[in-house]
């Protein structure tokens, strides 16, 4: 019985030990679930946070009143010259000037540059083509996120007879169903009168205010002064007198008529395209039109089509993580 002295303090130390390293596997365990948990957690959070950077940034390109060329040259700084270095240091150490988050955010930071993406591979601060590169740098912790964007200008084409070549999209039915979807969806005002009515439009928008209108019907224009794009997918009357600064558009049925004794004045262009047959089936190529711009006065406006297609987005069309 001497020799069994002990044993429980020995039994006892072992399970205790035992336990011990059970409880210290348990401790890393959780600690490790609460890294990773934290860490996904950074990682989601600098996600939202660099892609909010390029929201930010493509919503002030929207609303500027400068040119690209004019962004870009401000964005290059001192020395004129764009910074191609993806790294964000090296960014951070040049004289371009990146969009930033306001002061104080508690949660991270985020920047983002501005570049070119011009079409002869070789302007800098010159945008030839309206399709520039975003790099947005977003920061939480120590946690890191880099997103590139390509991102193009939204806007209805160079209208034929102005630019040197017609925009594709202009000569199929697929091709002008894309713009009449793309300018739906940003649009600012729908109306969808019933069969056998016409919506009537007169005074619309204003110099300050030019806004985006698709009618899914007929319509009635005039009298009064309209600013910005108006979409007709059915037939437009000309009532009464009117001047239109921007775009107006007939694709659909793509009749235009104008009433006795009544004139338009438009600073900017006019287009129409059949797509759609009487009956409102859609044709498998576009009808021939012989629109009846007699009566109207037509002063091609760069700056007045320019004006009416700000509403557009710059579209994102290639993204890069990192």
């Amino acid at each position: 019985m001497k020799s069994d002295r002990g044993m429980a303090l020995i039994l006892a130390l072992l399970v205790l030990s035992f336990l011990t390293v059970i409880g210290s596997a348990l401790l890393t365990t959780v600690a490790i679930d609460l890294w990773i948990g934290d860490n996904y957690k950074s990682s989601t959070q600098n996600l939202y946070l660099t892609e909010a950077g390029i929201d930010q940034a493509r919503e002030l390109l929207r609303t500027s009143t400068s040119t690209p060329s004019q962004l870009l040259a401000a964005a290059a700084g001192a020395d004129g010259q764009l910074l191609n270095s993806s790294d964000p240091a090296a960014l951070l150490a040049s004289d371009d000037k990146p969009i930033v988050d306001s002061p104080g955010q508690p949660v991270g930071h985020v920047y983002v540059w501005l570049r070119n993406d011009s079409a002869d591979g070789i302007s800098n601060t010159t945008d030839t083509n309206g399709v520039l590169r975003l790099l947005s740098f977003g920061q939480i912790g120590t946690t890191k996120k880099v997103i590139e964007v390509v991102v193009q200008k939204g806007k209805f084409p160079a209208l034929p007879g102005v630019d040197i070549q017609t925009d594709s999209r202009l000569t199929t039915v697929a091709g002008l169903d894309g713009l009449v979807a793309s300018i739906t969806m940003n649009a600012t005002d729908r109306f969808n009168p019933v069969v056998g009515a016409a919506q009537p439009i007169t005074n619309y928008g204003g110099p300050t205010n030019y806004r985006v209108v698709i009618v899914n019907g007929d319509v009635m224009l005039g009298p009064g002064t309209g600013y910005g794009i108006l979409l007709v997918r059915g037939a437009l009357t000309v009532a009464e007198n009117f001047t239109w600064s921007g775009l107006i558009l007939i694709i659909g049925k793509g009749t235009l008529t104008w009433n006795t004794g009544t004139t338009g004045v438009v600073h900017g262009g006019v287009f129409v395209a059949q797509t759609l047959a009487p009956d409102g089936s859609r044709l498998s190529s576009p009808g021939n039109v012989p629109p009846d711009l007699g009566p109207a006065t037509i002063f091609y406006d760069a700056a007045a089509i320019k004006a009416a297609n700000q509403t557009f987005p710059y579209n994102p069309i290639a993204i890069v993580e990192r």
